[in-house]
């Protein structure tokens, strides 16, 4: 059974890339890192480095292990956050994590009006990929509470799963790539059209892929990205166009008067998924925050919407 100074040692020593580096780190001495290294070597019964000319070498388990052992790392540090706010009586903490887009488009509304009823809210935000968040969740480890995606599919138990609403989709072109086309685009009427299309592990990637294939033609796919905002800001420079969410869309034309827009026909859109450990539920105050986030997400889509329909050509 690994201990946590052994973890800690290892972590610093992985850090570091040598046992004085990790000692000074830890404000321990080198004997005292070196044999608390040995002792664990010898509990796991594997080495973890080899020496090499004096240098430590990681093996290619102790590579592994540093993953998990980060993740551990992560979660007891977690745990001595709670334990000081308990003592403090200090609101819990809500770990949030989102895609790039909802990050940006829903999530800093979401969490202001949410602090604005409850000021000692505590928040921790990160944003990752949809695939990363799904399966950071599927593991018995995760950093977060609860996350907003478009979509759950690729999800594995213990996962839960809310869908709370969904978002039209938009294409993004350089001004004049659309000119012939209507405003109400279909998938189908790009079919001759250069793409840059996400990568399928991303649901709108994946998505657009089925769709298609469906209508029984491939989309023209000379860029794949992972980030809608990259897309769109290379669908400004000519490089083809992108399908990318409605928020994303209208936001990135608001600031560039070189790009031109066009909203699909209402079949196409994405839902948009609260995805939370099975184990934990959905407590009282996050239920709260899906529902507020739920509320800042309707409110964009109609603004989308609105905006769109005042502007037929979806030159913003």
């Amino acid at each position: 059974m690994l201990s946590y100074r052994q973890i800690e040692v290892f972590h610093a020593i992985m850090s570091a890339g040598s046992v004085s580096g990790a000692a000074g780190r830890l404000g321990l001495s080198q004997p005292s890192v070196s044999k608390t290294l040995q002792t664990m070597e010898y509990d796991l019964g594997y080495l973890l480095f080899d020496r090499i000319r004096g240098r430590l070498q990681p093996t290619e388990e102790a590579r592994a292990l540093l993953q998990e052992v980060e993740r551990a790392r992560e979660a007891f540090h977690d745990v001595q956050s709670f334990a000081r706010r308990l003592r403090h009586g200090e609101d819990s903490k809500l770990r949030v994590t989102a895609t790039p887009a909802l990050g940006l488009q829903v999530l800093p509304e979401a969490v202001s009006r949410f602090r604005q009823k409850q000021p000692r809210s505590l928040f921790d935000i990160t944003t990752h990929h949809s695939g990363d968040i799904l399966d950071t969740i599927s593991r018995k480890s995760f950093s977060f509470d609860i996350g907003f995606t478009f979509g759950a599919e690729g999800a594995e138990a213990p996962v839960g799963s809310l869908e709370i609403g969904s978002v039209s989709l938009a294409v993004v072109a350089q001004r004049g790539v659309l000119d012939n086309y209507p405003a109400e685009i279909a998938l189908a009427d790009l079919e001759s059209l250069p793409v840059i299309s996400l990568h399928e592990n991303e649901p709108l990637g994946r998505f657009l892929a089925e769709k298609s294939r469906e209508l029984g033609f491939g989309l023209d796919t000379q860029i794949r990205v992972q980030t809608y905002g990259i897309a769109c800001a290379l669908a400004e420079r000519g490089n083809g166009i992108a399908i990318v969410d409605a928020m994303t869309a209208v936001s990135h034309a608001s600031n560039n008067p070189a790009v031109a827009l066009r909203r699909f026909d209402s079949a196409l859109s994405l839902p948009v998924t609260a995805i939370y450990p099975l184990a934990r539920g959905l407590p009282v105050n996050t239920r709260r925050f899906v529902e507020g986030f739920a509320e800042v997400l309707e409110e964009r889509h109609e603004l989308f919407l609105e905006r769109t329909s005042q502007n037929p050509d979806m030159d913003i």
